[in-house]
């Protein structure tokens, strides 16, 4: 095993920025759709990419969101209102920031080490790739608000009580015991259960992958507590290959809720993944999920939908025309998932705009 060093560091309180990443893109992006490539990736070349070397590779072949005004034309494979509502659903995740966007688990191991002292490009890439796997395999059925309560609580326990200076790395999740990692992930769903995968994976992945996490599909599916979910988005951000479409709980109710896919038919997420993969676009296959999983969260959850906020309301086969009616932006409640208030002061232009009476947006809005 190898020597770990070890610091001590100051316990540092977890924070969610407020700058989103999707509205830095917009701009400089070519107005077409992105091409993913299906050309062979060499996963040893990756293993050996230093930080600055390896993020630029895996963010450049997994776009989180492509532009908002790049094309999307319709076609006959697509269900009828699928254009239309993608088009609108990716403009609004433009401007809200959401939780998947900051601590989200592709994000969220950037976030932790960030606050812990330690920049994007000093993080060693095997320890994001270990980070960002065990941020999913606690996030199911979990809040991401929630999972990184987890995940901040593993960082302090790595650096402060155990002394190792990188955090959660593999050499650490070996020595903790599994009642003391349990206690760390109480706020999590299942958190025994999870605590278990975790402790079960991680001498797998030492003794069968190198001490590195899986490079394929059946690799990711052969650890406990990880199927075709946390396995496509594992390897969309640790080794830049997008082999499937990740669903979610988000990605798999909207998707029947406009009926992309045939709710009767598609009775779990897995069922979704096939049916979309079916005529979904490959060069949408990574963006999808964030870009409905953050409009899930802020928009459109499962409870509590703002069908008045949202864009697609006059295309929406399941919209609250009740609500749309209020429009009484004033009554967002305060507790409110995310930051909305650039898409307030959008749609209160585009009803001045068309001559349409605007609702008073309040001050502390427009403020954030």
């Amino acid at each position: 095993m190898a020597v770990l060093r070890r610091v001590k560091r100051p316990r540092v309180d977890i924070e969610i920025e407020k700058v989103s990443k999707y509205f830095k893109k917009e701009e400089s992006w070519s107005t077409e759709l992105a091409d993913v490539s299906d050309s062979p990736v060499s996963i040893e070349d990756i293993k050996a990419m230093a930080a600055p070397e390896f993020f630029t590779y895996v963010e450049s072949k997994t776009k989180d969101l492509l532009p908002v005004n790049s094309k999307l034309e319709d076609s006959s494979e697509f269900p009828a209102n699928f254009a239309a509502i993608y088009s609108k659903v990716r403009l609004m995740r433009s401007k809200i920031i959401t939780p998947v966007d900051t601590v989200g688990c592709a994000s969220l191991p950037l976030t932790l080490n960030e606050k812990y002292g330690i920049a994007k490009y000093q993080i060693k890439p095997l320890h994001y790739r270990l980070q960002l796997l065990v941020a999913l395999m606690l996030s199911t059925q979990t809040k991401d608000e929630t999972n990184a309560i987890a995940m901040n609580n593993m960082m302090d326990y790595c650096m402060n009580t155990m002394r190792i200076e990188e955090g959660i790395t593999l050499e650490a999740l070996l020595q903790i015991d599994e009642k003391q990692l349990d206690t760390l992930i109480y706020p999590v769903g299942f958190h025994r259960k999870k605590a278990a995968y975790i402790k079960r994976a991680m001498p797998m992945l030492q003794e069968e992958f190198g001490g590195d996490v899986p490079t394929t599909i059946e690799g990711f599916n052969s650890l406990p507590g990880v199927g075709n979910k946390i396995g496509f988005l594992a390897l969309q951000k640790s080794w830049g290959i997008v082999a499937g479409i990740g669903v979610d709980v988000h990605v798999d109710r909207l998707s029947k809720m406009w009926r992309w896919v045939d709710p009767k038919k598609c009775k779990t997420p897995e069922h979704t993944r096939k049916a979309l993969e079916q005529w979904v676009p490959r060069e949408l296959w990574n963006e999808i999920n964030p870009l409905l999983v953050g409009f899930g969260q802020v928009i459109c959850p499962a409870r509590g939908k703002r069908c008045d906020l949202c864009l697609a309301n006059d295309i929406c086969n399941n919209v609250d025309r009740k609500l749309v009616k209020l429009r009484n932006f004033e009554e967002s409640p305060a507790s409110l998932r995310g930051d909305h208030s650039q898409l307030l002061t959008h749609l209160q232009h585009t009803l001045v705009e068309s001559g349409s009476a605007a609702p008073r947006i309040k001050k502390e809005e427009t403020d954030k």
